[in-house]
């Protein structure tokens, strides 16, 4: 198994808005394509700094994910989501992750 996360920053003041799209049109694209959800997390908007939010997606390998992102680019929701996320995010990442041989998660 393999994940790929998806690290975003906002101001406080952004993230709900960020975590409703997350929930309402992002999942509903990236499992229709193909990913399976693991979770979203977030940091809190009490602290006086950038909100993080954290969203984990799981796949086999990278010929699937290859597989998930033609999917993905196929649909039109992608391109309608990804247009309304990107205007409430400061920055982020993405990153590609695999289990270490002793971690429970494999």
């Amino acid at each position: 198994m393999a994940y790929v996360v998806d690290t975003a920053q906002m101001d406080p003041g952004n993230a709900k808005e960020y975590l409703r799209l997350v929930e309402t049109e992002a999942v509903p694209v990236m499992t229709d394509a193909g990913a399976g959800f693991v979770s979203c997390w977030e940091t809190s908007g009490e602290l006086g700094e950038e909100v993080s939010v954290k969203t984990i997606w799981s796949f086999t390998d990278h010929v699937e994910w290859n597989v998930i992102r033609k999917n993905m680019v196929l649909d039109p929701r992608y391109y309608e989501y990804s247009q309304k996320i990107a205007q409430l995010r400061t920055g982020g990442t993405r990153r590609f992750f695999y289990p270490a041989s002793f971690s429970p998660l494999q």
